[in-house]
C-alpha cells in the first residue's frame, strides 16, 4: 500500500507521516488494505481553482476526491486523489464542534469514501450510508492522533 503525499502549504506545517500512516489505516478500515491514494494539501487559491475547474463552483470547498478508473487489474489499486483545502478546514473546524485535527481526518476519510463509490448527493440513504461509515472509521481510529505540527 502506498500514500502519496504532498503539501503545497508551508505556513502550515503538518506531520506528514501521521497523515500518511492515518490514511493508510482509513483504507485499512474501509477494506481496501492494497489500495493506493494521492493525497494534496492545498491553500485556498488552488482548491478554489481547482473546485472551479471541475465543479464549476467558485469558491475554495474543504475536500475534492477525484477518483481513477481501474484500467486493467492491477495487483495494487490507485483510487485516485483526495485534495483537502487546509485553511478551509482549520476555518469551519469549530463549526462542527472540532478541533483542527478532527476536522481534518474527517475530510480525509469523506475524500477516501468518495474514492471508494460512496456518495452523500445522490440520495438521502446513500448520505446515511456514508456517514456511518465515516463514523465508524472516526471511531476505530480513536484517539484522533495530532496532524498539524
Amino acid at each position: 500500500m502506498a500514500i502519496w503525499f504532498h503539501t503545497h502549504l508551508r505556513r502550515l506545517p503538518v506531520r506528514a507521516k501521521t497523515i500518511q500512516r492515518v490514511t493508510q489505516s482509513i483504507l485499512e478500515h474501509a477494506g481496501q488494505r492494497t489500495a493506493q491514494i494521492s493525497l494534496s494539501l492545498v491553500g485556498k487559491k488552488r482548491m478554489r481553482s481547482l473546485n472551479r475547474k471541475y465543479r464549476g463552483q467558485d469558491y475554495p470547498t474543504d475536500v475534492l476526491a477525484f477518483p481513477m478508473e481501474s484500467l486493467g487489474k492491477p495487483t495494487a489499486v490507485f483510487l485516485g486523489d483526495v485534495v483537502i483545502c487546509l485553511p478551509v478546514a482549520i476555518g469551519q473546524a469549530s463549526r462542527f464542534d472540532n478541533t483542527p485535527d478532527q476536522e481534518i481526518l474527517r475530510l480525509l476519510i469523506h475524500g477516501t469514501l468518495h474514492l471508494l463509490g460512496y456518495d452523500h448527493e445522490h440520495s438521502q440513504r446513500e448520505a446515511a450510508r456514508m456517514q456511518r461509515k465515516e463514523r465508524a472509521i472516526i471511531k476505530k481510529l480513536s484517539p484522533i492522533p495530532r496532524l498539524l505540527a
